[in-house]
């Protein structure tokens, strides 16, 4: 709620060379004063300090950013560090200890957003440009997105607002005159505007991104690790071919998974990395680079018994979801595979998950943490936009057509498209939109 102060980490899963927390409320300074030294000045500073984290000094250099001139309009400050997700959490911890009493907590889904929405910073058409923008896969889709986060899109929706105000305006005014000549004069002014209103809500519509990114994971490892047993186990049915040979796989293969309680993700069965690639495997391994994009993150999956990382993890660009041990019924009873030190170092021990498609065992944990954490990430970009844009596209377009079947129809219409419209331009806004809007941002935004 507005008035608690609120924390989150700002950055990217995974590790990476920095990484930001966030912190925003009327208890932002104090709050992270509390962790990070020197003191911090009320006025906007740049400081350079320090977090202590286990009894050692971690460099870090803390924005200051009094309200109203900062993204939320509250107070906030932001902590810049090393970007160990095992760091990030630690100091995140101290933040929130005795959160309760001293009204600090941990931000929910979108959160920082609806409050720079509520204090005016943003309107809802700009929170959805910056969605938009966090989610492009192109050059087309990130132009787009800054012209809504800019408000030159949503501010032709508010132009094409007050176009369908005005043609009601005067459509109303003519129904209040019952001679045929005043009617037909009125008629004619509030028609002509509506066929370049309809087509400036379908260009507007066409603006936005069709397909919806992330929640899905590629499986990355050596060839015959276990991917397909895995994908085809998570899955619960036989989807990928399974064979003793490396490099059966030669194609990549996308399997949904579902959780009954914790929602769907989706693997990316891919080819292996192999020890001597021949002409075929070195074009599926292509072929994997170029389609890797599409995932949101990868899935390292190790044999437990040889737990060897292929060089493609550490040079890829996509962020580590976790490490999967495969074929825990080979090693000896009581014994735990270890995570290799450079895995070790990218990825946090409590993402490590430890398997066996042969005996069951970690396939229940992994489905139900890979579909709540991984899952939860997929998003309808541009969702409650294209909705109200079509919406509002229909209404206008049933009221042109309605035109000659009476003015009351009509009218009735083009009430519906301006309710469409509500909240695109900051406007009233129904409740329901808001949560459709904030809820798809994921912490720290």
């Amino acid at each position: 709620m507005i008035g608690d102060t609120i924390v989150a980490v700002a950055t990217a899963m995974g590790p990476a060379a920095r990484g930001a927390i966030r912190v925003s409320g009327p208890g932002a300074i104090a709050a992270a004063g509390r962790v990070f030294a020197p003191a911090l000045p009320r006025a906007r500073a740049q400081v350079e300090g320090h977090v202590e984290v286990l009894g050692h000094r971690v460099a870090t250099l803390a924005l200051v950013m009094p309200g109203p001139r900062s993204f939320t309009g509250e107070d906030v400050v932001e902590l810049h560090t090393v970007g160990s997700p095992l760091l990030l959490r630690m100091v995140l911890d101290a933040l929130l200890e005795d959160g309760v009493a001293r009204g600090v907590r941990e931000a929910l889904p979108g959160e920082f957003t609806a409050r720079a929405c509520q204090n005016g910073r943003l309107d809802l058409a700009a929170a959805e440009g910056l969605l938009m923008l966090l989610h492009a896969q192109d050059q087309r889709a990130a132009a787009a997105a800054v012209q809504w986060l800019r408000g030159g899109l949503a501010d032709a929706a508010r132009a094409v607002r007050s176009t369908l105000q005005d043609s009601l305006a005067l459509l109303e005014f003519g129904l209040d005159f019952d001679d045929d000549d005043g009617a037909a004069a009125a008629a004619a002014r509030w028609t002509a505007p509506l066929g370049d209103a309809l087509a400036t809500l379908q260009r507007l519509g066409a603006s936005l991104p069709t397909a919806a990114s992330g929640g899905e994971l590629l499986l990355l490892g050596h060839g015959n690790v276990g991917k397909s047993s895995l994908a085809n186990a998570l899955a619960g049915r036989d989807v990928a071919l399974v064979a003793d040979r490396p490099g059966t796989t030669r194609d990549l293969l996308r399997v949904p998974v579902v959780d009954p309680e914790n929602g769907e993700v989706v693997l990316w069965d891919a080819p292996g990395d192999l020890e001597q690639p021949d002409e075929v495997d070195r074009a599926a391994l292509a072929l994997r680079q170029r389609l890797a994009g599409r995932a949101a993150a990868l899935l390292l999956v190790l044999d437990a018994a040889s737990p060897r990382a292929p060089e493609a993890a550490f040079s890829s660009t996509l962020p580590w979801a976790g490490v999967v041990f495969t074929r825990a019924d080979l090693l000896p009873r009581g014994q735990a595979p270890a995570l290799p030190p450079e895995v070790a170092a990218r990825c946090p021990v409590d993402r490590a998950f430890v398997t066996s498609t042969v005996t069951g065992e970690g396939l229940a944990a992994l489905r139900a943490a890979l579909c709540r954490s991984i899952g939860g990430a997929q998003v309808d970009v541009g969702g409650p936009l294209r909705a109200a844009l079509g919406a509002a596209a229909a209404a206008a377009q049933r009221a042109i057509a309605a035109a000659a079947d009476g003015p009351e129809v009509a009218a009735v219409e083009l009430r519906h498209a301006l309710l469409a419209l509500d909240g695109i331009g900051g406007e009233h806004t129904p409740e329901h939109l808001l949560d459709r809007i904030y809820g798809r941002f994921c912490l720290g935004k």
